[in-house]
């Protein structure tokens, strides 16, 4: 009797064991995880897929970027959006080298800085290599893009961080010359009667995105929240934000505006839990 108890009792702590592996394993997983959100619009007449690459911070996805790439470029993305922290302020920029290098000559990209990049000290150098890659770099102006004849206003604005004044963790006063820089923007796209969408890289500044203007606002910089329970709690803490973040990752309405926000590429030490990361691909669908 107390081998068959023995017995049991090893299987039990075995089947324990093996449920919490398989449970880490899932809840744990980095990776690679596609979101796609359909809006509709009466400005276009045919669909339009933008590809939102947020918050890789340098990461490395295979060998020379191949992993992210493949994944990007399978989607038949329209243009891509690069929305701040593609580049981290303590890593190489190598890995985004190689990205820009294998996407620009595919399709337009369109680029914003993030906090990182300003924390780097090399801003300057981050977006000449940018630039020098063929991608557009948006500091408070917009371009058009023609999409199947069809124009659509693209607009960035850098990190409000390289202003000063804005807490990264805490509270914030958006800086005179960020608003600038939005104004221009506005002002830019509402000539242009386009559908227009706006590079911002922070998501909390919900209440200035809400009277924009703008059809589209994408951000990053929430991550996710970090840590997800599905169904119950979308995030756990962002920066700015604090702890259960309203804006961590998904599509929000603000009026006439939507905010998509991604949940961040980044790959680093912190644990994503039930928090892959995520190529967002947004599809702009014709009002039927």
């Amino acid at each position: 009797m107390q081998r068959k108890g023995k017995k049991k009792t090893m299987f039990l702590i075995a089947a324990v064991l093996a449920a919490v592996l398989v449970f880490s394993a899932f809840a744990l997983s980095q990776k690679l995880s596609v979101q796609r959100y359909v809006l509709s619009t009466e400005k276009l007449g045919s669909p339009v897929r933008l590809a939102i690459v947020a918050d890789l911070h340098s990461t490395l996805y295979g060998e020379s970027q191949d992993e992210l790439i493949a994944a990007i470029l399978q989607e038949s993305p329209d243009a891509v959006l690069f929305v701040g922290d593609i580049v981290d302020d303590g890593l190489s920029e190598e890995p985004v080298r190689f990205l820009f290098e294998a996407l620009s000559p595919q399709c337009p990209c369109f680029y914003v800085s993030g906090n990182h990049e300003y924390w780097s000290g090399r801003y300057s150098a981050i977006k000449a290599m940018i630039s020098g890659c063929g991608v557009t770099v948006l500091e408070g102006e917009a371009a058009p893009l023609v999409i199947n004849g069809q124009e659509l206003c693209i607009a960035g604005v850098d990190d409000p961080e390289f202003w000063g004044g804005y807490s990264a963790y805490g509270g914030y006063d958006v800086p005179a010359e960020w608003l600038t820089q939005l104004k221009a923007c506005g002002e830019a796209a509402a000539k242009s009667g386009a559908y227009s969408v706006l590079l911002s890289h922070r998501p909390e500044l919900v209440d200035i995105y809400r009277g924009s203007g703008f059809d589209l606002v994408v951000s990053g910089h929430a991550h996710g929240g970090q840590v997800r329970i599905p169904g119950l709690v979308n995030g756990l803490f962002a920066p700015c934000q604090g702890w259960f973040p309203q804006y961590a990752g998904g599509a929000y309405a603000l009026g006439s505006t939507t905010l998509v926000v991604s949940r961040g590429l980044c790959r680093n030490e912190l644990p994503r839990v039930f928090n892959r990361p995520e190529l967002v691909i947004v599809i702009l669908s014709p009002e039927t």
